[in-house]
């Protein structure tokens, strides 16, 4: 079955490499190819859908900006990757921004091209569904977090589960993630700062190891309990 195989491409790190990727390469071919440099809109919220984006190279943040300047970062995805899926489908407004973290390719599908591929490869809807449904149990962790959680049961808990938080920049290897502390700290709604402290602590402790852009995780058990010693608010 093919559909068992594309959803390792479009959504990373949660299925297995693809062994066959015959739609991907489907849908890579009935869009228009884009080009974006570091810091670019892939889009903005509010805007009209540009369609279906498959990410085919890169590394995107997806995001919220609000009026007072803060900025709600929902996923960070790395190629390849499929988003922009909802407002593709209902045809509304943008709900959130995407912005290229690296030099990106995307391909990008009208809505009606869309159609005609869920009607004539059911298996590619299948996917756009799972891919909505992993999005969403995303922004339903973190919305439980930001609304419960101190700051720092809300920080062990990503490092412990970045995936399933909608962080996909690992670095072939589960325990380590490619991310910034600014990056963390738009994630779980708190200072940089903040997230410095913390991660200094957990180093200290011996929980991780800290380089330039990098988090590598040594003691999931340990991590795991400082979580839950400190998951009440205070």
């Amino acid at each position: 079955m093919i559909g068992g195989t594309i959803m390792s491409c479009i959504i990373p790190n949660i299925y297995s490499q693809p062994t066959d990727t015959n739609l991907w390469n489907i849908l890579l071919s009935s869009g228009i190819p884009r080009h974006y440099q570091k810091g670019e809109f892939v889009f903005e919220k509010d805007q009209p859908s540009n369609g279906l984006i498959c990410l085919k190279k890169g590394k995107v943040k997806v995001s919220s900006f609000f009026s007072e300047g803060s900025e709600k970062i929902f996923g960070i995805l790395v190629a390849p990757a499929l988003f922009g899926e909802t407002e593709t489908l209902d045809q509304g407004p943008r709900m959130v921004s995407a912005t290229a973290l690296t030099h990106v390719e995307i391909v990008a599908i009208s809505g009606n091209k869309t159609k005609e591929l869920i009607y004539t490869y059911p298996d590619i809807a299948l996917s756009i569904i799972q891919s909505i449904g992993v999005k969403l149990r995303w922004t339903t962790l973190q919305a439980e977090d930001l609304s419960t959680q101190k700051i720092e049961y809300r920080l062990a808990r990503l490092l412990l589960d970045f995936k399933h938080y909608g962080i996909f920049t690992s670095k072939n290897n589960d325990n380590c993630l490619m991310i910034t502390h600014e990056e963390l700290a738009h994630f779980i709604g708190t200072a940089r700062s903040k997230v410095t402290t913390y991660l200094n602590e957990f180093a200290h402790k011996g929980l991780i190891r800290l380089r330039r852009g990098e988090i590598r995780i040594l003691d999931t058990a340990g991590l795991n309990k400082y979580k839950y010693t400190h998951k009440s608010q205070a």
